[in-house]
């Protein structure tokens, strides 16, 4: 029991650290929330930072493979690092690793970056289009002989983001206001949000 207790303990304190120091480990994190001067825990589930500016929050960031993690045309999931506001719009990202062949087949870096750079501004809750238009989704450009790489990249963006707005009590736009409570209604019990202890926020 002493053990798990201390393994518990050290992945609390690895998360502070990390998120602490999340600019120096990822420090694509300054462009994404340039105005930001602290950071919390990482918490919720799935997981995520909160950031912070004059002691108020001012959106959140996540790793996507901390939220899920599907194979691309390399076999391994695409790991980037995504930044929303308080409203669920993308406000930066950028893949932070992936192990897709690109390089091979005459498509760089930088391309598949300005691919990933679409979602900016885009919200966690709209519906994505590849390379076409369709009603009620929003139409990004892919990338030729990427197909693959560029379908998981916008499914494990999206996907993520969604599921990280909800946790954080984030609302499509689109969906409609709660019913005000009547005397006759019972409220559903809501489970708590499973969440790691945090720390107060700290300078970057």
């Amino acid at each position: 029991m002493q053990r798990v207790f201390g393994l518990l303990l050290a992945f609390w304190f690895a998360g502070l650290a990390l998120a602490a120091d999340l600019p120096s480990v990822y420090p694509q994190a300054r462009s994404i929330f340039p105005e930001a001067d602290g950071y919390s825990g990482f918490e919720g589930l799935p997981q995520s930072v909160a950031v912070y500016k004059d002691g108020k929050v001012v959106g959140y960031l996540f790793l996507t493979e901390d939220v899920i993690r599907i194979p691309a045309y390399s076999g391994k999931p695409i790991n980037t690092l995504v930044g929303i506001d308080l409203q669920g719009r993308i406000v930066g990202l950028a893949i932070v690793h992936h192990d897709e062949p690109i390089l091979a087949v005459g498509i760089t870096q930088e391309r598949l970056n300005r691919y990933t750079e679409q979602y900016v501004g885009k919200s966690a809750f709209d519906r994505i289009v590849i390379g076409g238009k369709r009603d009620g989704h929003v139409a990004i450009d892919g990338i030729s002989g990427a197909t693959i790489t560029v379908m998981v990249q916008n499914s494990t963006v999206m996907r993520a983001a969604r599921a990280v707005a909800e946790v954080r009590g984030i609302r499509s736009p689109a969906a409609p206001a709660p019913a005000a409570a009547t005397q006759d209604s019972r409220a559903a019990p809501v489970a708590p949000i499973e969440t790691r202890p945090t720390a107060p926020p700290t300078p970057p």
